[in-house]
């Protein structure tokens, strides 16, 4: 902000946008990809079934569980993100086009 007054480059804005919404797409991706492998290898559980694996599997399962969730909504949410601020920089230049064509009614009025 320079003043009293919002410079935005729309074009610019708009692939900030849709990079962050690609950006959460891929975080998406790895998350299908990486965190399915880590869900499958982890349950065969390679710690073991014995009382020492046992005790790992009651902590080790509630951490993964969570951090996979966690992965999942990092990527939903950066992606929806993205999309909002495409959304926001279509709005306001509709806004400020049509306040633009409102004030030219205004002043030809005069």
């Amino acid at each position: 902000m320079t003043g009293e007054q919002l410079w935005l480059d729309p074009g610019r804005a708009r692939r900030g946008g849709a990079d962050l919404a690609l950006a959460g797409e891929a975080v998406t991706a790895r998350r299908a990809a990486e965190g399915g492998e880590i869900e499958a290898v982890s349950a065969a559980r390679p710690w073991g079934r014995d009382d020492i694996g046992a005790a790992f599997e009651r902590n080790y399962r509630g951490i993964e569980q969570t951090v996979l969730r966690a992965w999942t909504g990092v990527g939903h949410r950066l992606a929806e993100l993205g999309t909002d601020v495409v959304r926001s920089v279509d709005a306001s230049v509709q806004t400020d086009g049509t306040s633009a064509a409102r004030l030219d009614r205004a002043a030809d009025q005069r």
